[in-house]
C-alpha cells in the first residue's frame, strides 16, 4: 500500500510539472428562438426552462416528442398557446423545430461566471527560470508509472476478486427510495432513476426518448419479453400524472411507485438467479 501510495504521488507531481494550466470554462449558454427572449441566458444542468408556445399548426400531444431529449416538468394550455417547463439532466446543445422557428439551448454542466471590466496588469519583476524536465524524460517515467499502476490495479481487482460497483438493482432502489413524495418533481426523478437502472442492466440508451420509443427500445430485450406490457402501462399512467396538470396526493405517488418496485424486482429475478446458479 505505501508503494502504490508514493506512485500515486509522483504521477501527480510529474502531472503537475508537465501539464499546462487549462483555460477558464466557458460559463455562458444561450437560448435563442423568435418565441422567447433572445438574451443570452446561463442555464446549467437540472434548470427549469419555462417556453410560452403559440399554438400554430401543432397541438399539445406533439410537444413531449419535439422536446424528447428534455426531461419536462410541465405541460399545460396558456392564455396565448401552451406553457412548456422542461429541464436537461446532461450537457450539450440541443435544438429543436417547432413551427418555422428554431429553439437552440445550450446546456452547461459545471460553470463559474467571471465578470470583470478591467485589464489584468502583469508584475514588472522578471520571474525566475522554472525547474526544466525533458518532455521525453517525463514521458518515459509517466508511462512506467502508468504501467506499475495497472498492474497494481489488475491485481486488487482481478486476481484478488475485489468487490465491484454495487449491483443497478441497488442503486436504484436506494436513490429511488431516498425521494421525498411531497417532491414537485416527483415522477421526474423516479422515471429517470427507472431509466438508468435499465440502461445499466442492459446497455441500452432510453434516456431523453417518449414513453413509445422507450418501449421499441427495449422489445430487442429478450429478457424484457414478458415485462413489456406492464413497463408500458406503467409509464403511461406516469406520463398522465406529469402532463396533464392533476393533482396528485403522496398516498397516489406512493401506490404508483410501489408498482414501479414490484416491476425492477421482477426484472432482477432472472438476474438473481442467474447469479445463485453459478
Amino acid at each position: 500500500m505505501k508503494a502504490a501510495k508514493f506512485l500515486c504521488w509522483a504521477l501527480a507531481l510529474l502531472l503537475i510539472l508537465s501539464t499546462p494550466l487549462p483555460a477558464a470554462a466557458q460559463g455562458a449558454a444561450s437560448l435563442k428562438s423568435t418565441e422567447i427572449d433572445e438574451e443570452s441566458r446561463h442555464i446549467y444542468i437540472g434548470d427549469i426552462i419555462t417556453l410560452n408556445i403559440a399554438a400554430g399548426n401543432y397541438f399539445l400531444g406533439d410537444l413531449p416528442e419535439r422536446f424528447r431529449d428534455f426531461e419536462i416538468v410541465e405541460l399545460k394550455e396558456g392564455p396565448d398557446g401552451y406553457l412548456l417547463s422542461l429541464r436537461a439532466l446532461t450537457p450539450g446543445e440541443y435544438s429543436v423545430l417547432v413551427g418555422d422557428k428554431e429553439i437552440v439551448i445550450t446546456v452547461a454542466s459545471t460553470l463559474d461566471d467571471i465578470k470583470r471590466d478591467e485589464i489584468f496588469a502583469g508584475g514588472e519583476q522578471v520571474m525566475a527560470a522554472g525547474l526544466y524536465f525533458s518532455v521525453e524524460v517525463l514521458f518515459y517515467i509517466a508511462a512506467g508509472i502508468f504501467a506499475l499502476l495497472g498492474g497494481y490495479w489488475l491485481w486488487q481487482t482481478v486476481l484478488k476478486k475485489k468487490a465491484g460497483l454495487p449491483h443497478p438493482y441497488q442503486v436504484f432502489l436506494q436513490r429511488s427510495g431516498a425521494l421525498q413524495t411531497e417532491h414537485d418533481d416527483y415522477f421526474v426523478y423516479v422515471t429517470f432513476y427507472f431509466k438508468e437502472y435499465l440502461e445499466c442492466l442492459y446497455h441500452c440508451r432510453i434516456r431523453g426518448k417518449t414513453s413509445a420509443e422507450i418501449i421499441a427500445e427495449l422489445q430487442e430485450i429478450a429478457p424484457l419479453a414478458a415485462l413489456l406490457a406492464d413497463i408500458g402501462k406503467w409509464l403511461s399512467e406516469c406520463d398522465r400524472m406529469k402532463f396533464t396538470g392533476m393533482q396528485i396526493s403522496s398516498g397516489q405517488k406512493q401506490q404508483h411507485y410501489t408498482k414501479l418496485l414490484e416491476l425492477a424486482e421482477r426484472i432482477d429475478a432472472p438476474m438473481r438467479s442467474s447469479t445463485a446458479s453459478v
